[in-house]
């Protein structure tokens, strides 16, 4: 069987301990959420229910796991997966964010972080 699945990422993904609070207009408080994997470009982060629509601007703050530093960007919510039922009762979700509007001591450093990361396992 064929994988017909293009990749379409401009940056390498990272596996990444790292807390994610998203927040967007309307919320009323920010989201505590758990990354997933995180690039220079963006970062899927799962969440305990589904987050804003698709094409909602949103605002971050990450914390690197180990470091005492927090960065806040902007991103665009990109696509949702689908809100899945966990054996505990309650539910997942995720989506992918893309980084929009980072200036470029905030871009260095991010990727000063992701520098220190394993690249992200790839299934073939």
């Amino acid at each position: 069987m064929q994988d017909n699945h293009v990749d379409k990422r401009k940056a390498p993904r990272f596996s990444a301990r790292v807390r994610v609070l998203y927040f967007s207009e309307g919320q009323p408080r920010a989201v505590d959420a758990d990354c997933q994997n995180i690039s220079a470009e963006g970062l899927f982060v799962k969440t305990r229910r589904r987050g804003p629509d698709t094409g909602t601007p949103v605002s971050l703050i990450l914390n690197f796991d180990g470091s005492e530093k927090e960065i806040m960007v902007d991103g665009i919510v990109r696509w949702q997966g689908d809100v899945q039922p966990l054996d505990d009762g309650t539910e997942a979700a995720g989506m992918g964010i893309q980084f929009t509007g980072m200036d470029s001591t905030v871009r260095d450093t991010l990727e000063q972080n992701l520098q220190e990361l394993p690249p992200e396992a790839t299934h073939s």
